[in-house]
């Protein structure tokens, strides 16, 4: 686990022709070596254990890694990786499973010989041997970046899911990348607000972030600079799912034993490391299941925790105020009985979340709805201060299986003609479509029309998901200009536009509903909102690895094959829909009957918060005349109420606002932005 800096003079742009003379490429060598130090001390907490960086003998391409060592802990582990002839170099953030494995393979096929124990010096035998087909043989949560000297080939890539961050840009005729956006200042790199991606939440939906030119790799995705100067994307993984009009072969009970079997080595590759490892506890079947998996594991022997002879399980969760509606620790403190294992809580009251805000946005470096994202800030430092290094959480687990209440409606929209024995006739699922069709029009205002109102064409509404129609940025007021130059965007449209076309047209013709929209939300609010917010950025805050069985790829490919049916389940007797069904059946050895019956509900802090408290104090501090007005896009004259209203009224969404904008002002001013202009 790494944070990763890289920087390439482009060439005909600010690279030197070959006849400069050595000493001035020994000066730009030394510039450089400046700025990929700084660049790493700014993201030091991604890797506090040691840095490394490889400069190319024309001081052209650099590469720099900060570590946080977990597997391969002596020096053979240093980044950046160099093959054996000096012509392969590489940096990797991240965690690669079965490398042991390969490693055997390798030295088998190619005789390729490792200089030390870290599970990322795979990736140059793998690269040396197979090229850049490679990408396809990783598993696990990873970026990455490679230079070819030979080839003069520069790669850089992305996970599967999108775990792992990793921005880039070009400034002043150099490619910049870095697993975070303040890496990039030292290179003299000026953060510009995005006005547009902001009003469309286009950094939500797509590659965008909220910074101008700044872009995101994309999941599954790798990126190529031929000869220092041609860069283009591709695309190496996709999820996929069957054909609707195709029945399903298998029984239930294979496909609950698939799942189960997929589930276990998912958790059981994850359990091994150097150092210890713990989980993150919530009241939720999915942490639960992988909490329960993990004890099953070690009670067995099948797997031991690294870095201790103490093999006791050590779980860790959050607290908030008893009687909010959002506290789900006793739910945890059960499973950790049942189970037998040790479970730490954090207690997050009003005081913490507003003492920890400001620093929690910093290293998010973009917006989030609710405040879960501080209380997960701080869970990362009470597991840092517990001993632990790595991390196991249960994210991803709604995105495959069919968790989320948005997706009911997706269900329902066809009949499941994989599984024509299920419970739900069509008549009523047609009852059961127009209740929620209903319902989630009264909540969003419609599922018809974008957040302005304007009616969605026809081609277009026929492949928007429901949830999207909730997605909407917040309701910021922007200024005049903002209108005047981009007229009334849509994140419903740019969602959908912004969806590879292949897709869209197997989405449109030979996806069920259901799975149209997992695609979707994968694609979007997984990965660049709760893999980001709620994962890799507040684990990263205090330098906790994190690792996410329930996206291993293996699972999510034998899971993406399932039948609709499997996913949610309509149970004729009590008229209840179940999500997550086959989850449940595979999870039933591994936790308590409490969390096998429980509804979902979602991570989210408290969203309201009395008048005069901490929070409306920090608010009122944050979000004045002069800090919205220095954003430069939004118009005071209607915003300067927000916060009295939002906390007169404790109104929930008109508190998400204040959120929002409190964070873009705190984003504003630790990057030193300058103010946007039309």
């Amino acid at each position: 686990m790494c944070g990763i800096t890289v920087a390439i003079k482009l060439a005909g742009r600010s690279r030197r022709a070959s006849a400069e003379t050595t000493a001035h490429n020994v000066n730009v060598g030394a510039n450089l070596e400046s700025q990929l130090a700084s660049s790493l001390d700014a993201i030091k907490h991604r890797g506090p254990d040691s840095h490394g960086s490889w400069i190319s003998p024309d001081g052209n391409i650099g590469l720099a890694s900060c570590r946080l060592a977990i597997n391969g802990l002596g020096p053979g582990g240093q980044q950046p990786f160099t093959s054996p002839d000096g012509s392969i170099h590489a940096v990797v953030n991240g965690e690669l499973y079965d490398h042991h494995r390969i490693r055997e393979e390798m030295a088998q096929l190619s005789g390729y010989q490792f200089q030390g124990g870290s599970d990322s010096e795979i990736v140059v035998a793998l690269y040396e041997y197979y090229g850049v087909s490679f990408l396809s043989m990783l598993r696990g949560e990873f970026a990455l970046c490679i230079y070819d000297s030979k080839t003069q080939l520069f790669l850089a890539a992305r996970d599967r899911s999108g775990i792992k961050p990793l921005f880039w840009t070009v400034h002043d005729g150099t490619l910049l990348l870095a697993s975070e956006a303040k890496a990039l200042l030292p290179f003299g790199w000026q953060p510009e607000w995005d006005v547009r991606s902001i009003i469309e939440i286009g950094w939500l939906t797509e590659k965008r972030t909220i910074f101008k030119d700044l872009q995101k790799i994309r999941p599954g995705h790798y990126l190529t600079c031929l000869s220092l100067d041609h860069i283009s994307e591709g695309q190496y993984w996709d999820h996929e799912y069957p054909d609707k009009d195709v029945r399903e072969t298998r029984n239930e009970e294979d496909m609950i034993e698939g799942v189960r079997a997929k589930m276990l080595d998912a958790v059981r590759v994850r359990l091994q490391a150097d150092v210890p490892v713990g989980i993150h506890l919530s009241g939720g079947i999915d942490s639960s299941v992988i909490a329960g998996m993990a004890k099953h594991l070690l009670d067995n022997g099948e797997v031991r925790l690294g870095g201790s002879e103490d093999q006791r399980l050590r779980c860790l969760g959050i607290a908030f105020d008893e009687g909010s509606g959002y506290d789900e620790s006793g739910i945890a403190q059960n499973t950790a009985n049942f189970l037998g294992v040790d479970f730490h809580k954090l207690h997050m009251n009003e005081s913490e979340l507003a003492a920890n805000f400001e620093e929690a946005v910093w290293f998010d470096e973009q917006p989030h709805f609710e405040l879960g994202f501080v209380g997960k800030h701080a869970l990362s430092k009470l597991t840092r201060d517990s001993g632990l290094k790595t991390i196991i959480s249960g994210q991803g687990s709604d995105e495959i299986f069919g968790g989320y209440d948005v997706f009911l409606r997706d269900f329902l929209r066809e009949p499941d003609l994989a599984w024509p024995n299920s419970n739900l006739d069509e008549s009523t699922r047609l009852q059961k479509l127009q209740e929620t069709t209903m319902a989630m029009a009264r909540a969003n205002g419609s599922v018809t029309k974008t957040s302005h109102g304007n009616k969605i064409a026809p081609h277009l509404s026929s492949q928007i998901p429901s949830f999207a129609y909730g997605v909407s940025a917040p309701h910021l007021l922007p200024s005049p200009w903002v209108i005047q130059q981009f007229g009334l965007l849509s994140p419903q449209v740019s969602l959908i536009e912004n969806m590879d076309v292949r897709a869209r047209n197997l989405m449109r013709t030979k996806w069920h509903p259901l799975h149209a929209a997992e695609y979707v939300w994968n694609k979007t609010l997984l990965a660049n909102m709760i893999l980001t917010n709620l994962s890799d950025r507040t684990e990263m805050s205090h330098s906790v690895e994190g690792r996410v069985p329930f996206l291993d790829h293996h699972l999510i490919e034998y899971v993406n094959g399932l039948p609709p049916s499997m996913k949610i389940r309509y149970d004729p007797e009590t008229g209840v829909m179940t999500e997550k069904w086959i989850l449940r059946q595979a999870s039933r050895p591994f936790i308590t009957d409490e969390l096998y019956m429980r509804k979902k509900h979602p991570y989210t802090a408290p969203t309201t918060y009395p008048l005069d408290g901490p929070m409306h104090r920090l608010m009122s501090r944050l979000i004045t005349q002069s800090s919205v007005e220095n954003l430069g896009f939004m118009d005071w004259e209607k915003t300067k109420g927000l916060v009295e209203t939002a906390f007169q009224s404790q109104d929930r969404v008109a508190m998400m606002d204040v959120f929002a904008l409190a964070q873009l002002v705190v984003l504003g001013q630790r990057f030193g932005m300058p103010r946007a202009e039309r």
